[in-house]
């Protein structure tokens, strides 16, 4: 009898959700517990089906998690092959990179590399954030001026401009967090 009290698990891992007590009596088909295997973590995302074809098994991704202050190198492990007819995406999981403060159920975003094109981008120290505006400093004349920009995807510390910003202006970064519209600044090559 000893051995219907014993609950077992095929990994390694912590207990993150405990749903019964001693005592309690177990049903068929019921979960006891959650276990959470250490170390290794996916980031699901959904993928429109006109993507699928330009991502592979291996295939680098950057990712962005809202908890973690940089940008993260994850691999494609696997494209599940359904595609939800009401949203027409298909899920791609990605293996994260083993890092202390990554916790399951946490928000992410990735950007997969579609080929190459010509963009406008900018470092992402060069970005000052407002709320919900995002600015450049451009340096004309010796002068910085502070420029509104649309920013599209992020890529190995640098975000795509879409508007607000021609190839060839200088702008300022580092970024320097006292920098205000109109100062004068010294350009250094």
């Amino acid at each position: 009898m000893r051995s219907y009290a014993r609950i077992t698990a095929p990994f390694d891992g912590v207990v993150t959700d405990k749903r019964v007590e001693p005592g309690n009596l177990a049903a068929p088909g019921v979960p006891l517990a959650s276990i959470e295997q250490q170390g290794a973590l996916r980031l699901e995302v959904p993928v429109e089906e006109s993507r699928l074809g330009q991502i592979r098994l291996g295939q680098s991704a950057a990712v962005r998690l809202d908890a973690v202050d940089r940008q993260l190198d994850a691999r494609v492990s696997e494209i599940v092959p359904a595609v939800d007819a009401a949203s027409r995406t298909a899920t791609v999981k990605l293996d994260l990179p083993p890092l202390p403060q990554l916790r399951s159920g946490m928000f992410g975003r990735a950007a997969f590399p579609s080929g190459s094109r010509k963009v406008t981008a900018v470092p992402v120290a060069a970005i000052r954030e407002q709320g919900q505006l995002r600015s450049v400093f451009v340096v004309a004349g010796g002068i910085a001026r502070a420029r509104l920009v649309t920013l599209g995807s992020e890529y190995q510390g640098s975000r795509e401009v879409l508007s607000g910003l021609s190839a060839g202006e200088k702008i300022v970064s580092p970024l320097p967090a006292a920098l205000a519209d109109g100062a004068r600044v010294e350009v250094q090559p």
